[in-house]
């Protein structure tokens, strides 16, 4: 159909042609929003949202908040047909929820296919009513990405790799915590804890914690390794690094593995790696804890363990990735800083 390949502004010129032409092309003109647009926002305010919100297909949430609450208030009960919804900046988590909840769920027929949600720490957080608001699209969901906002916590994460069969991408190693919480990432124990459904993810971008790593031993900030790294004996950390890699290792189709920090957010921000923020209860990447499990990703091209203490660029390890990763170019990551007690 020639109407799905012109442009937004051509959809304007082509209503005022005819009734017939207008009966046509209106649904089109709904079906990607963005509030950033002075034109949209006339049309909101003449409850032109109300009327064609049916046909809206795409959302874009850009704008001051005040904006983003105008349009809430304008908008519909339920988009039916949305399936795409992006949130630059959010001013509050409600904000979050009251838009996901919008969409029609996936017992409807529809529901949401990618959510992109990104904003500075402390003004907005993903939990509570956002995250049941999102499991309610779980069977449909395929694009998940957070970036430089606080994320889910353990068991949220878990239920929704749990629950999406359709997923391509989770991205939630923007996110941000606050460091002293124990809930910071998805924990390994809540992980091994179900098995995952999303076997058709290609990206996976999430920090996993939570493994007693007895075999760090050195100085951290001049101080003894034990104030930083999990407890536990070498046994509990076998058992969760083999649990660990065995969920990994069903997502055949991965073609990203990003466990350790975003090196850039999607705002241009570079991270600054520190000491205290550097994740000691990581999986090791090492071969000695495991790792072979990880063999039959022969997809991946991207591997990024930055900000973690690990051991994947030894000696061996390097080998094993050359032939059972072959389309790794390289593996980002980062040395630690190491400092002896006389320093």
């Amino acid at each position: 159909m020639v109407a799905s390949h012109l442009k937004q502004r051509d959809y304007t010129a082509c209503v005022r042609v005819s009734q017939a032409w207008k009966q046509l092309f209106t649904p089109f003109i709904w079906r990607h929003i963005d509030i950033g647009h002075e034109k949209f926002r006339k049309m909101t305010q003449s409850d032109g949202l109300r009327t064609h919100g049916q046909w809206t297909q795409s959302i874009y949430l850009g704008g001051y908040e005040d904006l983003v609450k105008e349009f809430l208030e304008h908008s519909p009960e339920r988009y039916p047909t949305l399936m795409n919804l992006s949130i630059p900046n959010p001013m509050c988590d409600s904000l979050i929820e009251d838009f996901i909840a919008k969409a029609s769920p996936a017992g409807s027929g529809r529901g949401l296919r990618k959510l992109e949600i990104s904003g500075f720490e402390g003004f907005a957080d993903f939990a509570g009513g956002a995250t049941d608001a999102l499991l309610l699209h779980a069977s449909t969901l395929e694009i998940l990405r957070l970036d430089m906002m606080p994320c889910m916590s353990s068991e949220d994460i878990q239920q929704l790799l749990t629950s999406a069969p359709n997923l391509k991408e989770f991205d939630i190693a923007g996110g941000e915590r606050d460091p002293d919480n124990d809930d910071m990432f998805l924990d390994a124990r809540v992980m091994v804890s179900s098995e995952w459904v999303c076997t058709k993810l290609e990206i996976f971008a999430c920090r996993i914690g939570g493994i007693p790593r007895p075999d760090i031993t050195r100085l951290i900030n001049r101080q003894p390794a034990s104030g930083y790294v999990k407890s536990g004996t070498l046994e509990e950390s076998m058992e969760l690094h083999k649990g660990v890699y065995s969920q990994l290792a069903r997502l055949t189709k991965l073609k990203e593995l990003r466990l350790g920090a975003r090196l850039k957010s999607t705002w241009g921000w570079s991270y600054e790696s520190s000491e205290r923020d550097r994740l000691y209860d990581c999986p090791a990447m090492s071969l000695a804890s495991g790792m072979g499990v990880l063999k039959e990703l022969k997809e991946l091209e991207t591997v990024c363990l930055n900000d973690m203490e690990v051991s994947v660029m030894r000696d061996k390890e390097e080998e094993w990735i050359k032939e059972h990763w072959p389309k790794v170019k390289g593996v980002s990551y980062d040395d630690p800083v190491e400092v002896s007690e006389d320093e």
